[in-house]
């Protein structure tokens, strides 16, 4: 969620940078123009609701991947199938300390993975000890 925090922030930093202008500059506009630069704001709530639409639980045996809003999908993958765990960050997700992780199973669907997910390599850490000692995460 840290992610979707920081796009709340910028989406309202040009939200009211563009009112300022508006209100500034536009002399006798239509006031529905002041409504215009909340459009800034739809990025954020894009990723405020499609973050929200995806859930990961770990299990001793098994990982869920499940995601969707109207129609749902769960992906099921047993924990001695996980081949690979990567974790990529950009410059600005390592200062937030979020990132990608990418999981790669020994299954016909391949990689499965979660965009901007808090603490990654503490994440992909458990998944990996679990998938190689077999025992319960939590």
């Amino acid at each position: 969620m840290k992610t979707v925090w920081m796009a709340y922030i910028v989406a309202i930093a040009i939200a009211l940078a563009g009112m300022w202008a508006v209100f500034k500059y536009a002399s006798e506009q239509p006031h529905w123009l002041y409504a215009v630069p909340l459009i800034a704001l739809l990025p954020a709530l894009k990723m405020h609701l499609s973050r929200g639409l995806i859930s990961l639980r770990l299990h001793s045996d098994h990982l869920t991947l499940e995601s969707g809003f109207f129609s749902r999908t769960r992906r099921t993958v047993d924990m001695a199938k996980i081949q690979d765990v990567t974790v990529s960050q950009t410059l600005g997700q390592r200062m937030l300390n979020t990132g990608d992780l990418t999981l790669e199973s020994a299954g016909e669907r391949g990689a499965m993975g979660i965009r901007n997910l808090d603490r990654p390599r503490v994440i992909a850490d458990a998944i990996l000890n679990s998938s190689k000692q077999g025992r319960q995460l939590f």
